[in-house]
């Protein structure tokens, strides 16, 4: 007989698992309404009852920080900031971290100037806090920033200690993808490159850089770093897609039948290329198929735009729709947020779907260019 014992629907860790499960299964505002009354409940306990319990000063932090991981998800920056900024008053001894939090919180908000400062006075303040200068070097690449950016990530890997692998892999990571959009390749390479040699777990990445070279029209080099990729299929796609960009379109239907023809579910990642693959080769039942388990266990914005598509080659615009707003819904709240699919996938369900209504009918959901010419 089993000694666990469930807690009280009503108690502070009932209340809390209540909200966690309604999070779960998609009632955010269930789930909203039940955070706010967790956490409200343990901001008003004692000092003395919280020295006796210290547990439910770890939930109230954990509740909190959730909640605004919820709020945040939604685009809700006024709400998640009210949840958070109450923290530096009840766990002081991380008042660093939830500065940090909310600046990047007023910057998603639109208080770009605000947050901005404030990162650069925490990295004024302690100049070994490589976390804020981190989160300064991110934020103004994402504003475009390169010149500010560059130089506060160069101090950073200057001051960074020689023995934090981990931190100055991260550092030379944000360099790479600062110089990819600054369009300058070879600098990205040898961040990239760095990256990895301070942490061989950044080859996880590896797929951004030979995108970047395909971008560029550099084959050659790309098909060298799809060669050292150790998921079979995003190599195999890639393979596929610079066989298609230079004319070998024998060898690219045969590439991506190859990767068709893998089982997705043994590996960890790579899936939204094992999808596009199999509609590259026509046969979107195949798709359709594994994405009805699949976009629940994996469940990303790419994986819910290759479905759209799917669903656009079966002939079913209104739930293609349907997909490709969840797609949307999930990067209007990036950085920098979007409000439309990229143009690159509305190519992709041009050459893949037939019907010219359907077409035509999910168009707006992209954002594509019109021209006079046709």
């Amino acid at each position: 007989m089993s000694t666990d014992r469930q807690p009280l629907a009503d108690s502070y860790e009932g209340l809390h698992a209540r909200a966690r499960n309604l999070w779960m299964t998609g009632d955010l505002v269930g789930a909203v309404s039940l955070y706010r009354r967790l956490v409200e409940r343990l901001h008003k306990l004692s000092d003395r009852l919280l020295e006796r319990r210290p547990e439910l000063r770890e939930l109230h932090k954990t509740a909190r920080l959730e909640l605004v991981g919820l709020l945040h998800g939604e685009g809700r920056y006024a709400e998640a900031i009210e949840i958070l900024q109450v923290l530096p008053e009840t766990h002081p001894e991380e008042a660093q971290l939830w500065r940090r939090d909310l600046a990047r919180l007023r910057i998603a908000k639109g208080e770009v100037e605000a947050g901005l400062a404030e990162l650069r006075s925490l990295v004024a303040e302690d100049p070994d806090d490589m976390d804020s200068r981190l989160a300064l070097g991110i934020e103004t690449r994402i504003e475009g920033r390169f010149v500010e950016s560059k130089e506060v990530l160069d101090q950073a890997q200057a001051g960074c200690p020689p023995d934090e692998a981990g931190t100055l892999a991260q550092i030379q990571y944000q360099h790479f993808l600062l110089y990819k959009e600054m369009g300058r390749v070879d600098d990205a390479l040898t961040a990239w490159e760095a990256a990895v040699e301070h942490d061989p777990e950044a080859r996880a990445t590896i797929d951004q850089v030979y995108e970047m070279l395909t971008d560029v029209g550099r084959y050659s080099e790309a098909l060298e770093y799809v060669d050292r990729d150790e998921n079979d299929l995003r190599a195999g796609f890639q393979r596929g897609l610079i066989d298609s960009l230079t004319g070998r379109l024998h060898e690219a239907r045969e590439a991506w039948r190859q990767v068709a023809e893998e089982d997705p579910d043994k590996y960890e990642y790579g899936h939204g290329a094992w999808v596009e693959s199999v509609l590259r080769t026509g046969d979107e039942e195949k798709a359709l198929e594994w994405l009805q388990g699949g976009l629940a266990r994996y469940g990303s914005p790419r994986l819910f735009v290759l479905a759209g598509i799917a669903w656009a080659m079966h002939g079913d615009a209104s739930l293609a729709g349907h997909l490709f707003q969840q797609a949307i819904n999930a990067v209007r709240h990036e950085r920098p947020p979007r409000q439309k699919l990229d143009s690159t996938d509305w190519r992709l369900l041009d050459n893949l779907v037939s019907d010219k209504e359907t077409k035509q009918e999910l168009k707006s959901y992209f954002a594509v260019v019109e021209t006079l010419w046709v």
